[in-house]
């Protein structure tokens, strides 16, 4: 059964990535900017989140 249930979730997956690649694009960027935004509020500097995030100085700073 969890071969199964494994095999029905990579080609829901698949099916997904295939149509509709965008919505995963904007939430995957939505999920980062998020994660950058709560470095930012630790004190993180500026200039290692834009590297790990690969976010522009200037797209932080607008966080």
């Amino acid at each position: 059964m969890m071969k199964n249930a494994r095999w029905d979730n990579e080609v829901v997956l698949d099916y997904i990535e295939q149509h509709d690649s965008d919505a995963f694009k904007k939430h995957d960027e939505k999920v980062l900017k998020e994660k950058a935004k709560l470095q930012k509020n630790k004190g993180v500097p500026i200039d290692i989140i834009a590297e790990t995030f690969g976010f522009s100085k200037e797209e932080i700073d607008a966080l």
